[in-house]
Formats: structure tokens, sequence, C-alpha cells
């Protein structure tokens, strides 16, 4: 399974916010451009340039957080469908081998699992495990000896033993603990199987988890500042919370974002229930 979808929601996502610096520069250079023809007003007494330009502040002001609004909406419709789409790809389970294969896997691990209970010492069983798991060459059957590998792991570190291995001879020998050997072979298990799609959707599925935890589209010191330098402090504390905003001046709430791509909203006999349409 590819993980495409889930990088091109990423990157949408990224784009809404690389694109804030512009969409304040355009509100910027807007509010500008009237307040300079009010000025130039002859017929406005000083007392109207001065109602004019704080009623055009405000009319602006209002049109950037709506702006900012729906870009956050479908900022945060981007994020959570990278999560949603590189989930898919981390957790959909490898393909079941043939029959033939299967059983003699099945066959094998059990003989595995009776000679680690007849081990004499925690080295020798882990080299058995160890010689087993690397003939294990599908993702499957890796899946399966993770599945029972605190049984094993159990059987193992029962043995009467120290629980050191040493490895090397002579100078060269390096003693470590049997569990950290069987940890570094739990987590090695499935490494020869990671496809590229796998780790681009890890690497997807990070980020997008982390741009989740505090979604804002202004990130930009220098934004902030040109909202707070424009609109002045009542309306540039919102600009990365346009919910609060509209919950307070519900009048001026722009249309909620509809993701087409990806969203519907059905009316069931009960409730309300969101349903998500993949992509062909």
């Amino acid at each position: 399974m590819s993980y495409t979808k889930a990088k091109v929601s990423l990157q949408k996502a990224r784009d809404i916010e690389q694109s804030s610096a512009s969409v304040m520069l355009a509100a910027k250079r807007a509010l500008a451009a009237e307040t300079s023809k009010i000025e130039e007003d002859r017929r406005l007494t000083p007392e109207g340039k001065y109602e004019a330009k704080q009623e055009a502040k405000k009319r602006h002001a209002i049109e950037f957080l709506q702006k900012s609004h729906t870009m956050r909406q479908e900022y945060v419709a981007n994020v959570k469908k990278a999560i949603r789409e590189a989930e898919k790809v981390i957790y959909t389970p490898p393909r079941k081998p043939d029959a033939t294969k299967l059983g003699r896997f099945e066959d094998a691990f059990k003989t595995l699992k009776t000679e680690l209970m007849f081990a004499t010492s925690q080295r020798s069983a882990y080299d058995k495990l160890r010689a087993f798991t690397d003939k294990v060459d599908d993702p499957y059957l890796a899946n399966r000896v993770r599945e029972d590998f605190a049984e094993l792991t159990t059987k193992i570190l029962a043995i009467p033993g120290d629980g050191n291995f040493v490895k090397g001879v002579g100078a060269a020998s390096v003693t470590t603990s049997a569990r950290t050997e069987l940890g570094g072979l739990y987590e090695g298990l499935l490494k020869p199987f990671e496809s590229d799609d796998l780790k681009g959707a890890r690497d997807v599925l990070e980020t997008a988890q982390m741009l989740a935890e505090a979604p804002r589209v202004h990130r930009s010191v220098a934004v902030n500042d040109a909202a707070r330098d424009s609109f002045g402090a009542e309306y540039a504390r919102h600009i990365n919370d346009t919910d609060a905003f509209f919950a307070e001046n519900p009048e001026h709430a722009p249309a909620p974002f509809v993701d087409t791509e990806s969203e519907r909203v059905v009316q069931t006999s009960e409730d309300l229930t969101w349903i998500y349409k993949e992509e062909a």
C-alpha cells in the first residue's frame, strides 16, 4: 500500500502554513490602500477620517480572521487525513502466505518452543531462537514470532543463568544482558520487511501528529507582529484562535469548510454520522 495520499495531504497542510505570509501581506496592502484613500478624501473632516479608518481596520481584520478560519479548517482536515492515510499503511497487516508455507512455519515454531523447554543455558536457547528468526523470510511470519515473543522470552529467562551473554573472545569480548539481546532481536524482526512506503508513512504520521497537537496556520512571529500592527491587539490575538473570535461574534462567522475530496455528512434516522469516502 502506498503512502502517497498521506504525503499529499501533509503537503497540502504545509502549503497552507507557507501561504500565511502572503495572505497577511495581501491583507496589509488592502488595508493600507483603503486607508490612503480615506486620508486623501478632502470631503472628510479629521474626525470623519479617523472613524472611517477605524471602520476599515475592523472590516479588514474580520475579513482576515474569516480567511484564517477557513485556512485553519482546511489545514486541520488535511492533517487528519494525513494521519488517517498513514495509519492505513502502517497498520495494514501483511498478507498471509500460502497454506503450505504457513503450515511448515507453524510446525517449526512448535518444535522451537519445545526445544527451548529443554535448553541447558540461556545462551544456547537464545542462539536457537536467533537461528530460527534468521530463516524467517515473510513479514506475516515475522509478526507471528512477535506475537509469541513474550512467551519465548519468559522461557529463555527462566533457564538457569546469570542473565548475561559474552560476545566475542579474549580482549574483544563484550558482556551484554540477555534482556538487551532479546529486545534487540524483537525490534529487528520486521526491519528486513520495511518498505519505503512504510518508512515514509511513519515519517508522515510523526509529523502530522506533531502538527495536530498545535494546529496553527500563522506560526511566524513576523506575521503575528504584522497582524497586531495592522489590526490592533484585539484582533491579532485571535489569528490562531479564530474559533473563540467567531464564538463571540457569530454574525461574522464564515461558512464551514467542507472537504469535498474526503468527507461527507449523512443524516441517519438516529443521528449524524461522519463517514470518510475513500479516494478512487
